[in-house]
């Protein structure tokens, strides 16, 4: 019947002949009847008979209705919905009008004949298929033509019908009542396929007479060509015969002639080629459209099962694969123009040898050949005009290797046809516009994989050759689709390589062949799944490790290109994982990993190698964690169900869809009749009328039910088994336990894979696989081995399997794969990658640190709670420790993308993070306030607000400007910003501060409590009154006038509440009320520092004053109250002169309470405050001078009674010297207006002063000093006296006790410090910018007052002492030295020339505190004088040796030439020394390394020092420490160490001739003595002694050399006595110490100058 199905002419249906259209999308789609063509056809000249006459065509002739009985019988059993027949249809072709008797006479015999029934087999799957389901491998069998003849489609529909119905595994739904007819008419379907088979004979005896030559005189016979018409119609026949199943019953004679008449028709056409044709009708295009259309018969004859083995012969195998191989070529010629221009560059063509040689697998894309090859122009003519003969075989060429692939499977062929084959398919892949032939190509090297193992290495080989040649880029073009409704695509060597692997897991063909068998009668031991994943791993490590050993062995460009290609395919394969379609991607990316862990990854040599194998790693193990992540937090009920352990969830509720958990009723809703679940019908896909008819079931039920079943089924085939092997075995392997949400889980994905799978038997290797990957997991597996295979045929043994599992959507798919994905062994390795990755942390390069750091912040990025893990917690807070900033910088990234929308994981890393503040490291320091202020603001009740601000705070004076503005806006977000929205609440009743500023003041006091000074709480409230810490674009637009005065408004509320506070403690009445008042005081001590106007409110200006006054008549005496006082007065003292009149009451009280606490409190500090606060008192109230002269009457009369020599009342002595010198100082102004009066209390007490300074007892000599400080604040000019010089010379001398320097050192820096004041309180107009002293004093920066006042002239006077006293042994004496010489350059007092020496020094400080402010300093006079500092280099680099060996001695500075130094001076480091002088000197090279110049003139200005040495004991170590310091510099750019070595050789060129001179001399005088020596017998030791320090000094630069080849870090030199003569094996003689000196110098330059080169060139 089928051999007319397609009708003739344009009877063709439409669809048919759709071009280009992938097989497997249309082939459910064509209209495929099931009924002889000529029943009820339209086409007039479609007849039942060859008649010959016109009248015979008729269709009411009697012979014709004789039929209509059976013509009933077959409409019966056929789906008529497939056909047009209709009462409706009227128009008809070819104008065929009247009345159909045959259609009334079947009516007659079966009224139903033409009704509608069911949906058939096809159409049925046809609308159970998901419209996205596209596998892998389910691309197109077929392309269609898009020119061709009608038998050319004819064929194409009938083949299309032969591989549906044949290739289909889905068990056809009929109803009971057409099964019964089937049985009824089996032996009419036998007796018709013998007709048919004979009818075929006939046709090929006919064909094959036409085509045979007899020819007696020769045995052999000869055949005529055929047209390519005659083929078609051979190949019709064919096809049809195929589709009815007969093609077996053919005689195997008659098959065999025809394969030989195909044969030379393939024959005629070798060695032609479509590219060469200049015509489309010329003899070669028919010729080889005629071999190819016989090459597609003889393989859809071999291509059948069952047929006779005589019919594969060996020869006309190889012509057919030889054949196909040259038209392959020949159409990627004429669809690649560049790929042909590159290939056939002339006009002349290749000859065969060649072309087989050049196409032997050295074939390359073009895009790489391009870069080696000239670009030669194709002919365009010729390739316009083949275009669509291209085109046409390419489609026959797509069909050919579909029927190669199962003539594979059926036949063994010789092992030259199928490297053949594979070499042909893998070149297809490096050209583009082929891409359907790429993919039958991807589907026949899958199938040859699959059949010969003995190929599969060469396959591999051939795959990764392929994957070589083709572009190297991240950008690889991919163009194979995946079955997604996102269009994602891959490439096609990662397609053919998840196929291959999904192949090689060794299908048994016993299953393959009766997979649609109900039967578990199968002979494979239970062992095989497993035997077969462990083919699946074999394959993959086939693969990855000959990629892998390719890396290793390749270099430089390859290398990042093979890598570049591996990253390629795990994207690809990390973008199939959990896909339903794809089980072996997880396999391929396990076997990686491990691969990876091993040499060929993480323990390889080649660092390069271990940082990609940390990138995939990283990548790998981000993915799994975030399909951990997805399946952990999926919602999808059947994904729940494998989640719990029972299989009814009793949280469901109860009227909602257990799908969307939607509650809506205008949605019908529908009970599973077995776990009573409720369900949407559009959530499950069930179709509403399809509900009335059967009981709803969810997939879950129903699944379960398939496996009971299934179960049931295996359990009674094992039983028998084991009863007949009982006796062997002694037990039974009976499956007994039940069926878990696992499995039921399994059971949906087989099920949805099988209804979704196409025309090809793909899907049969992937459920297959699945079940191997499963059995290796199962540790009871064997025992259910028929279970398992039962599972594979549940399509077949329960044949309703397919009613509701085909309704499961994609989406659903995708996420059960993705939770039954969770269980595999390849997810399980995620622990190991992260272990293996976090121990990469602590590797000792800094490149695989950042490697590992970037992939566990991949990791880290797909779960943030991974940072709660204890080990990655351990290993990330070891990178915050990592010598390299930027790895401890990327740490810090790691934990603060995410550490503050997980609070719990962030308090883990708090503390860490708080070190990592007090950063060396500028980003890194920026980086941890960042996180740390959003820990803070994303959680308010973050219960480490107060540490976290402590530590924020302590970075406010940092030497990075942007750090300290990072810190103010920190604290301006914090607590100074107004929030939005309206305040309502308040702080108390009858307050007008809002809570949310009480709850940010109680905020700073807690802060407050933790910290012993004020100062960094002064320094941000002072900044964020002024808002000058927002970026420059910021400040050039200004500042906000309403920001300024919203900042301003919070201070005074908050200055109100610390008041409100203070009065809220003493109504509490405790015992300890100071201790809880005294951070409120403390704070409102801070802002009157910063701004006393704060605590003066425009309302009532004294409120604070009156308020605080009476707590001054506390009688406590502790440190905690005075504190307190000391707060409380200074705040008083700062308000005082804002009042324009203070009550007299109130001055009368305090007064007399600051009196009483200046004469009895114990604490000087409280005294302090108290007596400058009696004199501001004084001042407002306007009483005069009278309350201070009273007091200082009253002191110098103690001090007389107290007498000078009493030992046994120093302290009071100490007391009243230090009260007698205050109230000077501070009364000053009061007691000017008594000219006489004053002067009096002035030079009465300096002599009181002068004379006390002579006691014997130290703490009255520091007090006496210390008053004498503030009588000289009063009165400077008495500092230019010369007793007064003397005394202060004396005070600063380096022999002085240190308590007296300091004391001398405090004085000068408290009377700068006041000088500075009063000039910003004369200037306040002129300066805008401040700086706070300590004690509160408002100290601007002064603009340069020079030598015109006193001032100047009192610093210049004592300025050589300061700068001695920088260089002091102590590390307190040099502290306040220094904090001197920063105000006087800040206030421009001295040159500062002068003291570039000392701050360079005092960059080899061992104390950071020192050499951080002295690099302060030169940078800042680097920036505003810098040639004042380059020329001052070489002098500061002299005073810092003498500043270390000062230290190493420890005692006085001066050099003594007797005794032998330590350290440097000994030509041995003292440990410490020399290091912190490397790094002092290398902060002051990178300061100018950036000016060529600059450096230069350094580097020359030590290089000097060698060029003409005086001679000393010190010269030597010190021509030491010069080399030392040129080894260690950090040269970045080669013309550094260049110029070096050019500096020392023109030394030498200019010294060397001398040095030589005098050496030579010196032998010559040597050798006399020698002589002279011998004959006296006479020794002189001090000559030896010169001797052996000038070898030292060889010896020394020696090891310099020694050291400098191993790496620049300080040197120990050790003992030199290795080197030296024994002292009694030396002669020498005398000769004058001029001599010796001179030549010790000149060998010493000499020795030196070499060093230096050597130091040069170890630096280059």
């Amino acid at each position: 019947m089928a051999a007319n199905s397609s009708g003739g002419g344009s009877g063709v249906p439409r669809g048919i002949s759709l071009s280009n259209t992938v097989h497997g999308e249309i082939a459910p789609s064509l209209p495929l009847p099931s009924l002889p063509v000529f029943c009820g056809a339209l086409d007039q000249d479609l007849r039942l008979f060859d008649e010959r006459s016109e009248e015979c065509r008729s269709l009411n002739r009697s012979d014709v209705l004789s039929h209509a009985s059976k013509i009933a019988d077959l409409l019966q059993n056929t789906d008529v919905s497939y056909l047009s027949l209709r009462a409706d249809a009227s128009p008809q072709p070819c104008g065929f009008v009247g009345h159909l008797d045959l259609h009334n006479e079947v009516l007659r015999c079966n009224s139903e004949a033409f009704d509608l029934t069911n949906a058939g087999t096809i159409k049925e799957t046809a609308q159970s298929r998901n419209v996205d389901s596209n596998p892998l491998g389910s691309v197109p069998a077929v392309q269609l033509a898009q020119q061709g003849t009608a038998e050319i489609q004819n064929y194409q529909h009938d083949h299309v019908i032969s591989d549906v119905t044949a290739s289909s595994r889905k068990p056809k739904v009929k109803k009971k009542g057409r099964e019964n007819t089937l049985r009824s008419t089996g032996s009419d379907a036998s007796e018709c396929q013998d007709a048919v088979a004979a009818g075929f004979c006939e046709m090929l005896e006919d064909f094959c007479g036409r085509a045979e030559i007899f020819n007696d005189e020769r045995d052999d016979r000869e055949f005529l060509p055929m047209s390519a018409a005659d083929i078609k119609v051979v190949l019709k026949e064919i096809t049809s015969i195929r589709a009815k199943k007969a093609l077996q019953l053919v005689p195997v004679d008659n098959l065999v002639k025809l394969l030989r008449v195909l044969d030379y028709q393939i024959h005629r056409a070798e060695g032609l080629s479509i590219n060469d044709c200049e015509h489309m009708d010329t003899e070669v295009v028919s010729s080889i459209f005629c071999a190819l259309e016989s090459i597609h018969a003889a393989l859809a004859v071999m291509a059948y099962n069952g047929m006779p083995k005589q019919l594969y012969k060996e020869e006309i195998i190889e012509r057919i694969t030889e054949f196909s191989r040259h038209q392959v070529m020949d159409v990627i010629f004429g669809s690649d123009p560049v790929y042909r221009a590159l290939h056939k560059p002339t006009e002349i063509g290749i000859p065969e040898g060649e072309e087989d040689e050049e196409f032997g697998g050295k074939f390359v894309s073009p895009n790489r050949k391009k870069r080696s090859t000239r670009s030669v122009k194709p002919r365009k003519s010729t390739s316009n005009k083949v275009s669509s003969a291209v085109s046409n075989i390419l489609q026959k060429l797509d069909v050919i290797l579909g029927f190669l692939k199962e003539l594979c499977t059926i036949e063994r062929l010789p092992d030259s046809c199928i490297l053949q084959l594979i070499r042909t398919c893998f070149t297809t892949f490096v050209v583009d516009n082929i891409q359907l032939l790429q993919m039958k190509s991807i589907s026949l090297i899958s199938g040859i994989f699959y059949v010969y193992t003995q190929h599969r290495a060469s396959i591999m080989d051939e795959a990764l050759q392929i994957l070589l040649k083709l572009p190297s880029s991240k950008r690889m073009p991919r163009t194979y689709p995946l079955p997604d409704e996102e269009q994602r695509q891959i490439q096609l060597i990662t397609a053919l390589l998840i196929q291959l692997v999904q192949s090689s897991s060794n299908l048994p063909d016993v299953l393959r062949e009766s997979s649609d068998s109900p039967s578990l009668e199968i002979s494979i031991d239970a062992s095989y799944p497993t035997k077969s994943f462990e083919s699946v791993t074999e394959a993959c490590c086939l693969f990855w490790s000959r990629v892998l050993q390719r890396l290793t062995n390749t270099k430089n460009q390859e290398a990042a290109e093979l890598k570049t290609m591996i990253e390629n395919l795990v994207i690809d394969l990390l973008t199939t994982l959990n896909l339903p379609e794809y089980p072996a991607s997880a396999p391929l990316l396990e076997v990686l990993c491990v691969l990876l862990l091993q040499n060929a990854g993480l323990k390889s040599k080649d660092i390069s190698v271990r940082s990609m194998a940390i990138d995939l790693l990283g990548t790998i193990a981000a993915r799994l964690k975030q399909d951990a992540v997805r399946c952990r937090e999926e919602k999808f009920w059947i994904v729940k169900e494998l989640r719990s352990e029972d299989m009814i969830d009793q949280n469901l509720p109860k009227d909602a869809c257990s799908v969307c958990l939607d509650f809506r009723i205008d949605k019908s809703l529908d009970r599973c009749h077995d776990c009573q679940r409720m369900f949407h019908v559009n959530c499950t896909g069930i179709r509403g009328h399809d509900m009335s008819n059967r009981v709803f079931q969810c997939q879950m039920c129903f699944s379960k039910k398939q496996l009971l079943v299934l179960k049931t089924l295996s359990e009674s085939q094992t039983k028998d088994a084991g009863q007949n092997n009982r006796t062997k075995s002694g037990k039974t392997s009976q499956v007994t336990e039940a069926i878990t949400n696992l499995e039921i889980v399994q059971q949906l994905l087989l099920n949805y894979l099988h209804d979704a799978a196409t025309v090809d038997d793909l899907h049969l290797f992937t459920r297959w696989f699945y079940l191997c990957l499963w059995y290796k997991d199962d540790p009871n597996s064997e025992q259910k081995f028929m279970y398992t295979v039962a599972r594979l045929k549940s399509q077949a043994i329960v044949r309703d399997s397919g009613s509701l599992s085909s309704l499961m959507t994609r989406e659903s798919a995708k996420k059960i794969t993705l939770a039954l994905g969770q269980n595999s062994s390849f997810s399980r390795g995620f622990d190991k990658i992260l272990q293996v990755l976090l121990a990469s942390l602590r590797e000792n390069s800094p490149i695989i640190r950042a490697k590992a750091l970037r992939a566990v912040s991949s990791i880290v990025e797909a779960d943030p709670e991974v940072l709660g893990d204890k080990l990655v917690q351990t290993a990330v807070e070891g990178r915050f420790c990592d010598s390299a900033i930027s790895a401890r910088e990327a740490a810090l990234e790691l934990v603060g993308r995410h550490i503050a929308s997980y609070p719990d994981v962030g308090l883990k890393y708090f503390e860490k993070l708080a070190e990592r503040i007090k950063d060396t490291g500028v980003s890194v320091r920026k980086r941890a306030i960042k996180i740390i202020r959003d820990m803070c603001t994303s959680n308010a009740n973050f219960s480490e607000f107060t540490t976290a601000c402590v530590e924020i705070i302590s970075r406010v004076n940092d030497e990075e400007s942007s750090v300290q503005d990072l810190v103010c806006k920190t604290f301006y977000e914090f607590w100074f910003e107004e929030p939005s929205g309206l305040q309502h609440q308040y702080f108390e009743d009858g307050s007008s501060v809002p809570l949310e500023v009480a709850k940010k003041t109680e905020q700073i006091v807690q802060m407050l409590r933790r910290m012993p000074s004020l100062q960094p709480l002064v320094t941000v409230i002072k900044r964020n009154l002024a808002l000058d810490f927002f970026s420059q674009s910021a400040k050039a637009v200004g500042i906000n006038l309403a920001s300024l005065a919203s900042v301003r408004r919070r201070c005074e509320l908050m200055c109100k509440c610390l008041l409100e506070k203070i009065l809220q403690v003493t109504e509490m009445n405790t015992g300890d009320g100071e201790v809880h008042m005294l951070p409120y005081m403390r704070l409102l001590h801070a802002f009157c520092v910063v701004d006393p106007t704060l605590c003066a409110p425009a309302s009532d200006p004294s409120q604070f004053v009156i308020t605080l006054q009476p707590y001054l008549k506390s009688q406590a005496d502790n440190r905690v109250a005075a504190q307190l006082l000391e707060s409380m007065i200074f705040v008083i003292d700062s308000v005082l002169p804002l009042l324009r009149k203070l009550p007299q009451s109130v001055a009368d009280e305090l007064e007399q309470d600051l009196k009483q606490m200046i004469v009895r409190h114990s604490f000087l500090t409280v005294v302090h405050a108290c007596i400058k606060c009696l004199c501001s008192v004084s001042k407002v109230a306007g009483k005069g001078s009278a309350i201070i002269e009273h007091l200082i009457q009253l002191f110098f009369k103690r001090l007389d009674a107290l007498g000078f020599s009493n030992k046994q009342n120093f302290q009071q002595v100490g007391r009243s010297l230090f009260c007698l010198g205050l109230l000077i100082r501070y009364s000053s102004c009061l007691l000017y207006a008594s000219v006489s009066s004053n002067n009096l209390h002035v030079a009465s007490s300096l002599n009181l002063f002068k004379k006390y300074l002579q006691a014997e007892d130290f703490v009255i000599k520091v007090r006496s000093l210390q008053a004498l400080g503030y009588v000289f604040i009063a009165r400077p000019e008495c500092m230019l006296e010369k007793d007064v010089g003397r005394i202060l010379e004396a005070t600063l001398s380096s022999n002085t006790d240190t308590r007296l320097k300091m004391q001398s050192l405090q004085n000068m820096y408290e009377y700068l410090l006041d000088a500075e004041s009063q000039m910003g309180t004369d200037n306040a107009s002129e300066n805008e910018v401040a700086n706070t002293a300590v004690g509160g004093h408002s100290v601007p920066v002064a603009a340069g007052a020079g030598d015109t006042n006193i001032c100047g002239g009192i610093i210049q006077l004592y300025w050589a002492k300061i700068l001695e006293r920088c260089l002091d042994v102590n590390e307190q004496v040099r502290q306040s030295a220094l904090k001197i010489v920063e105000v006087v350059l800040r206030q421009g007092l001295v040159h500062p020339i002068t003291c570039v020496p000392s701050l360079i020094a005092l960059e080899t400080d061992p104390q950071e505190m020192n050499s951080k402010l002295a690099h302060h300093l030169l940078m800042n006079m680097n920036e505003k004088y810098p040639s004042f500092f380059e020329s001052r280099l070489g002098d500061g680099l002299q005073m810092s040796f003498m500043f270390i060996h000062a230290m190493n001695k420890g005692g006085s500075q001066s050099l003594n030439p007797q005794s032998k130094a330590p350290g440097i001076m000994s030509g041995k480091s003292e440990p410490g020394s020399f290091t912190h002088a490397r790094l002092g000197v290398s902060r002051i090279y990178k300061l100018i390394r950036g000016n060529r110049i600059s450096r230069n003139k350094f580097i020359a200005s030590v290089v000097r020092k060698f060029d003409t040495p005086s001679w000393s004991d010190s010269v030597v170590p010190f021509l030491i420490y010069c080399t030392e310091i040129l080894a260690s510099l950090p040269f970045i750019s080669p013309d550094e160490p260049l110029y070096l070595i050019y500096s020392i050789n023109r030394i030498i060129q200019v010294r060397a001739g001398t040095v030589e001179a005098n050496m030579k001399g010196f032998l010559q005088f040597f050798q006399a003595g020698c002589q002279k020596i011998n004959a006296s017998e006479s020794i002189q030791t001090e000559p030896n002694q010169a001797i052996r320090r000038e070898t030292e000094t060889m010896v020394a630069n020696k090891k310099i050399e020694e050291g400098l080849e191993g790496d620049h870090v300080g040197i120990d030199y050790g003992s030199v006595d290795s080197y030296m003569p024994h002292q009694a094996s030396l002669n020498t003689h005398s000769i004058s110490n001029a001599d010796l000196q001179m030549i010790q110098v000149c060998s010493l330059h000499q020795t030196q100058s070499y060093s230096m080169v050597w130091c040069g060139m170890q630096s280059t």
